[in-house]
């Protein structure tokens, strides 16, 4: 239902009431023009001019001229495509059911059949509660837009929060942007303190925005969560929750644990989730292998369905397949050709040839490190664990590289030279210190750097011991040629490289051709240290041409990386233009960026000890929109024992990377045997070996694994053609619309056409009420804060398609802007068309016009009507919103029968006409015949209200009885966990993961299970645990 508030018109998307006596209600307002706020809720009954509009009269054709055809066609097409939500089937007998999707067409991407496999899914559902995890670079980002663009045009949400790695946050506010013109606001502390600036200390930033994009890191916490909380305090008989859409990005890492306390961020998520209506979570790697956890998982995301439980029973099973869905890109390849994926080859191995100095460094380690192992091997478990970390920080550094190694040591001598010793308990919370992720590489690296001399502090104790293993680490650098007297490690050159002189090899293999550079290849080198980021773009910069190499890395403030240049060196590496050819990055600035572009070649310069980091890093640019092959490298030797060992972790990782989420805790414990404890590797490898075999299929999950929308893949993609031609959506029509809108006041043409290129020039982009639009959307960014160029326009996806190796590639341009309903530029148009329907504006036409030619043979004339459909529910939410053309014969003064329907993009057709004798005829039949269309109108409304009246009465007996049923159903099954959640019980779970280590197939918990089993006490702590959560369950789904 449309309103007139303060001077804007808008539809009616809620109202409830805001007293108990009923006198005031809340009303929520979309307003339907380009100004600001967008939307708005406001007490009906105070706002002075407050009105509801009646539905718009028939035109006054006897005292006003017809429209020009071509503006009255884009007037039609702005109805249409405003009001593309219809309840009931649009097409009669057409492919198209009720409610078809739209999405598609509000977005800047080449949507592919699966990727609506999950939007499909999602509408299906009362409640959305989705869990996508698709492989790593199947595009869960477009597929979260397309279900968060759905729901908003559909008016089931407003007010959406995402939640991700803060490393990611940025990546998703602006493909929200670029892909679905969403505009979303990072909230974080700096945010939060402007925002108090601007509006008081009391502002509240989760209650100031509606759209929000913030890290979990953040929220967890307790002040932050705390803010959140009071945001979502709504009155007790309010029939909404304060959020409407929830969307948790990378959600493994909230996951409960097996037993136990939970961590800070799964809490965080168990006190969050319970205030949104809907819940999408995403992950590539949702199953760890232990059931309890992952059910956990599925509980936070649906707790009508789920509860957390050791065991799937076949019931829970069953349910399992309709919340997760779960693609690889292996099954799409296989049903695709050309394969829509790319292959990644086998890892190839890069041979070190290490000289006698580097051997003798890796040697000392190596003899320090099995000292280590000797002098805390009696000691408590404090102790050890403190030893262990000690050789686990320089280790990993010396797998870096030996640069990475000496700054790390330098910091350790300085620490062992003060004067107090530190406790294990200061080790430990170095540890700790480290192990937070940070997203600041320089953080990280500080930390790296306080924990080492915390490290070295700590050794005074045992100095005494280590003084030949000290003796020889101090020695093994000196002869590669480090002097740790001087402060900065990374501006000395070793002796010898052997990494540096492969990675220089590697260069000038594949991305040179003698002395000159390909302009088609790139390489990418990824390094856990911004230590080892340093060295490395130092000496490349110093070998070839400083701008061949780019830098990437982790935080900003004074030396860092701000957003805008983290984004340039982005746009510079993607670009085939630019003269870059070799980016070196760290994981935790590439996490989440999209690299596919123009690479194929990517370089562990080290190997993380967590493989699903590996897969990450792979994931940049083994993704959908890659279109060759890719080789991923790494280093091997057989010199370096620590070295050949990674090579194998690296090769299992990739064999078992559809099922790596499972094995990580198997990886971990071969990676602390081998590189902290010092032991052989064939023990290791072997042990290793076997344990990946046994555990594979332990996170299997009986997921929906449905790839394709129909039989032959193209279901969606019929459905979507036909609501296109029902909507008159085509890319001449998007083009011809927006023409008119812009001519406006100002005449034609506002747009340049070029055929060849199929790309559109805005002649004017200072044109009046224009200019604002085309500045915000259209204008590129620019490195000096000038005013940057104007992109170009297109309306099909001709000019982003590029054939590589015969497979077509959908590639974004920088100068070339996709045009879709959602764009600003087009909404801009659509809302100018509106409000000219409306009188009052001064701008409103006579919505009529006419045509020749398509008169039936035994008629007089033809009389098209287009009709808007409107319809909310008793909660003033729109449900049905179409817009119909209707045509009658006419013969003799009188309305024959309706004719049958016919596609819009038909109706168009027909000669124009400006001859005055012609619009004179048609003044004169609509006068005969003005009275019996309106009697049409009025039956058909009638008619339409009475089959919604129908259709909803039934589908909602439906739909309570369906979920009475199911709560009634889980009320059971709650009530049983709580009855079985006893000691003996517990006491099975435990035997049973005891079987499990004794195949050696429990790491992460083993700490946590011996406590069980020896402790009455931590028996009994755990099942009150279990048993109040179980409650607080119990209490939801009632409240639910």
């Amino acid at each position: 239902m449309f309103a007139t508030v303060r001077n804007r018109r808008g539809v009616i998307a809620g109202v409830e009431p805001y007293d108990h006596e009923g006198r005031l209600h809340l009303v929520h307002l979309a307003y339907k023009d380009d100004q600001y706020p967008l939307d708005e809720r406001l007490l009906w009954e105070l706002e002075p001019r407050a009105r509801v509009q009646e539905p718009t009269a028939l035109p006054n054709v006897s005292a006003s001229g017809p429209m020009p055809p071509e503006d009255f066609d884009a007037l039609v097409r702005a109805s249409r495509w405003t009001a593309a939500t219809p309840y009931f089937d649009p097409d009669g007998h057409g492919p198209l059911e009720r409610l078809p999707i739209s999405s598609p067409f509000h977005g800047a991407v080449q949507v592919e059949d699966f990727q609506l496999v999950p939007l499909l899914k999602a509408l299906r559902m009362p409640r959305v509660n989705l869990l996508i995890a698709d492989d790593v670079g199947l595009g869960k980002t477009v597929e979260a837009g397309l279900i968060l663009t759905e729901l908003l045009l559909r008016r089931r949400i407003q007010c959406v929060l995402i939640l991700t790695p803060a490393s990611l946050r940025s990546q998703w506010q602006e493909e929200m942007w670029t892909k679905f013109a969403l505009d979303f606001d990072l909230i974080d502390r700096a945010e939060t303190h402007a925002l108090r600036k601007r509006l008081g200390m009391d502002a509240n930033p989760w209650r100031s925005f509606s759209r929000i994009i913030a890290s979990y890191h953040y929220l967890r916490q307790d002040d932050v969560l705390e803010q959140f909380i009071a945001a979502c305090r709504t009155p007790a008989d309010s029939p909404h929750l304060p959020w409407d859409l929830l969307i948790v990005d990378e959600c493994h890492n909230l996951m409960p644990s097996a037993f136990g306390e939970d961590s800070d961020l799964c809490r965080t998520l168990r006190l969050v989730a319970p205030h949104f209506e809907h819940r999408l979570f995403l992950s590539a790697t949702p199953h760890n292998g232990h059931t309890r956890c992952f059910t956990g998982l599925l509980e936070l995301l649906d707790p009508v369905r789920f509860s957390q439980d050791d065991e799937l029973k076949p019931a829970v099973k069953a349910r399992v397949p309709e919340v997760v869905l779960r693609r690889l890109k292996r099954e799409i390849n296989e049903r695709t050709s050309p394969p829509k994926f790319c292959t990644r080859l086998p890892p190839q191995a890069q041979a070190l040839a290490l000289t006698p100095k580097e051997v003798a460094l890796s040697d000392a380690f190596g003899a320090f490190r099995a000292r280590m192992r000797i002098l805390i091997s009696s000691g408590e478990r404090r102790r050890r664990m403190a030893g262990a970390f000690a050789v686990e920080i320089l280790g990993k550094r010396l797998l870096s590289c030996p640069t990475a190694f000496a700054d790390s040591w330098r910091r350790c001598k300085e620490g062992l030279a003060e004067g107090a010793g530190a406790t294990e308990a200061d080790v430990n919370a170095a540890e700790r210190a480290v192990r937070q992720d940070t997203g600041d590489d320089r953080e990280s690296e500080a930390r790296e750097g306080a924990a080492a001399a915390v490290v070295g502090s700590w050794l005074k104790a045992v100095a005494g011991d280590l003084t030949d293993e000290i003796v020889g680490l101090d020695k093994a650098l000196r002869d590669l040629g480090f002097d740790l007297t001087k402060p900065d490690i990374t501006a000395q050159d070793p002796r010898v490289d052997a990494r540096f002189e492969v990675l220089c090899g590697l260069i000038d293999r594949l991305l040179r051709r003698g002395s000159h550079w390909r302009n088609d290849e790139r390489l990418i080198v990824f390094t856990e240290y911004k230590t080892t980021l340093d060295y490395i773009v130092r000496r490349l910069r110093e070998r070839y041409e400083p701008g061949r190499i780019l830098q990437l890395f982790g935080g900003g403030g004074k030396d860092g990386m701000n957003e805008r240049e983290r984004k340039d060196v982005k746009r510079a590496f993607n670009s085939p233009a630019a003269a870059v050819r070799i980016l070196i990055a760290t994981d935790a600035a590439a996490e989440g960026l999209n690299l596919q572009e123009t690479a194929r070649y990517l370089l562990h310069f080290d190997c993380p000890w967590n493989p699903s980091r590996l897969e990450q890093r792979n994931g940049r640019i083994d993704r959908h929109g890659q279109a060759r092959d890719i080789t991923i490298f790494h280093f091997v030797s057989d010199q370096d024992q620590d070295l050949k060992f990674l090579a194998h972790v690296l090769k299992k990782a990739h064999d078992i990377r559809e099922d790596l989420g499972s094995a990580n805790e198997l990886f971990d414990e071969a990676a602390h045997r081998r590189l902290i404890e010092g032991e052989s590797v064939e023990t290791v490898q072997g042990d290793l070996d076997r344990c990946l075999t046994a555990a594979l299929g332990r996170a299997a999950m009986d997921a929906d694994s449905t790839i394709a929308t129909g039989a032959d893949g193209k279901e969606a993609q019929k459905r979507l053609d036909a609501l296109a031609a029902e909507l008159d959506l085509d890319p001449s029509s998007l083009r011809d619309t927006l023409e008119s809108a812009m001519a406006i006041g100002a005449g034609r043409p506002q747009l340049d056409c070029s055929g060849i290129t199929k790309t559109c020039k805005v002649l004017n982009p200072s044109l009046p009420g224009w200019a604002e639009v085309i500045d915000d959307s259209l204008r590129r960014e620019t490195t000096s804060g000038a005013t940057g160029a104007v992109a170009k326009l297109a309306f099909d996806l001709d000019p982003f398609l590029d054939n590589v190796g015969g497979r077509y590639v959908f590639r974004p341009k920088p100068d070339v802007l996709l045009m879709h309903l959602s764009h600003p530029l087009i909404q801009r148009g659509l809302s100018l068309l509106t409000r000219m329907r409306f009188p009052g504006t001064g701008k409103e036409v006579s919505r009529w016009t006419v045509r020749l030619d398509g008169v039936p043979v035994d008629a007089d004339a033809l009389v098209r009507v287009t009709i808007e459909e409107l319809a909310v529910n008793d909660l003033r939410e729109t449900f049905h919103h179409w817009v119909r053309s209707v045509s009658f014969p006419v013969k003799r003064g009188t309305l024959g029968p309706m004719l049958p329907a016919e596609s819009p993009n038909h109706q168009r057709d027909g000669q124009t006409t400006t001859e005055v004798a012609h619009h004179r005829l048609a003044q004169e039949v609509f006068d005969d015949i003005e009275v019996q269309v309106k009697a049409f109108l009025l039956g058909h409304a009638k008619e339409l209200t009475d089959n919604l009246h129908r259709e909803l009465g039934t589908r909602g007996k439906e739909a309570l009885k369906q979920e009475d049923e199911r709560y009634r159903s889980r009320q059971g099954e709650v009530s049983a966990l709580i009855a079985e959640t006893t000691i003996q019980k517990l006491e099975r779970e435990v035997e049973k993961m005891k079987d499990v280590r004794q195949q050696g197939l429990l790491f992460d918990e083993a700490a946590r299970l011996d406590e069980l089993d020896r402790s009455i006490e931590e028996k009994r702590a755990e099942i009150d645990r279990r048993k109040k959560h179980y409650e607080d369950v119990r209490q939801q789904l009632e409240k639910e």
